[in-house]
C-alpha cells in the first residue's frame, strides 16, 4: 500500500493544531486565569485559516478551542 507524501503545508497545519491543543489543554489543567493574549492568538489563527486557505480540520480545532475557553 502506497501512502501519500505529506505536503509541507499539511505538516505545518498538523503541527500547529497539536501545539494549539496542547497549550489549551495545559491551561485548562491549571487554576490560572486565561490571558487575553491566548484568545487574541486564537482569533488571529482563525483569520489566517481563511486567508491562507488552510484545511477545515484546522479551522475546526481553533473553533473547538475557543468554545472550550467560552469564547
Amino acid at each position: 500500500m502506497q501512502t501519500e507524501i505529506e505536503k509541507p503545508d499539511d505538516t505545518f497545519e498538523a503541527t500547529s493544531r497539536k501545539v494549539d491543543t496542547d497549550t489549551i489543554k495545559s491551561g485548562l489543567d491549571t487554576d490560572l486565569p486565561w490571558e487575553d493574549d491566548i484568545i487574541a492568538r486564537l482569533m488571529n489563527y482563525e483569520n489566517r485559516v481563511g486567508l491562507e486557505q488552510m484545511s477545515s480540520a484546522t479551522l475546526q480545532v481553533i473553533l473547538s478551542e475557543k468554545r472550550l475557553l467560552g469564547r
